[in-house]
């Protein structure tokens, strides 16, 4: 999935939800059940062109600045901002893994973490993995924005 859908939701569990012990393992966590819903991300391979990554970087920087704005007057931003970057993580993890094999043979945990995560990607075509995004986009901001 995108990365603004990731963001989103990571957002809303760590606004709706106001012990970070839990909301912020629970945004996490959300990552994974966004990746095994119906889905387009493009599905890049590594070693990732130009193109990918400044797509991504400005996927990214959209979310990012959106939950930012969302959030400007809310005491708990600083959660609310990493509930959204901790949805994320996972996708980081899986990146740098990819870009720096080493890691994953320093840190053999990373393999099956990745394996995990890769595994349970459900991609569809564009048009409907954007209809998913945009829908999931709209909820999180449903439970962000109230």
């Amino acid at each position: 999935m995108l990365s603004t859908p990731h963001l989103l939701v990571g957002a809303a569990i760590a606004r709706s939800i106001p012990n970070p012990a839990i909301s912020l393992p629970a945004a996490f966590f959300s990552h994974f059940v966004l990746d095994a819903t119906p889905h387009w991300d493009g599905s890049p391979s590594a070693p990732f062109s130009k193109k990918v990554v400044g797509g991504a970087a400005a996927d990214y920087l959209f979310g990012a600045t959106l939950i930012f704005l969302i959030s400007a007057n809310d005491p708990r931003q600083i959660v609310i901002l990493a509930g959204a970057f901790l949805a994320t993580l996972p996708d980081f993890i899986l990146a740098a893994s990819r870009h720096f094999p080493i890691l994953v043979r320093k840190i053999p945990p990373l393999k099956r973490f990745n394996n995990y995560h890769s595994g349970i990607q459900v991609n569809v075509r564009l048009a409907k993995g954007l209809l998913s995004a945009f829908a999931t986009c709209l909820a999180a901001l449903v439970f962000l924005t109230r």
